[in-house]
């Protein structure tokens, strides 16, 4: 549903799939494009969410993966940082 409301994801059905459709085409066969499009995200982005929750409990387990996520987190940060800065200037 949050990708149906996304104002981008409405014009990339409304520019990309008519280029797909025949002129005397009804708008089911829109609808249907639309349905499978979404559909086959739906299930992409949900075993992206399902394999990230499996691979987050086993590395739970051990403390020192935590202790090296968060500083690789921390140096990711402080470099975004820099990084900033230093277009800035």
């Amino acid at each position: 549903m949050v990708s149906l409301t996304n104002p981008k994801v409405i014009l990339f059905f409304m520019a990309f799939f008519p280029l797909f459709l025949r002129a005397d085409a009804s708008s089911v066969t829109l609808g249907a494009l639309m349905a499978h499009v979404t559909l086959i995200s739906f299930l992409y982005q949900a075993g992206l969410v399902l394999v990230g929750n499996a691979l987050a409990r086993k590395l739970s387990a051990l403390p020192s993966v935590r202790k090296v996520a968060a500083r690789l987190a921390g140096m990711a940060l402080i470099g975004f940082g820099v990084k900033l800065a230093v277009n800035n200037r």
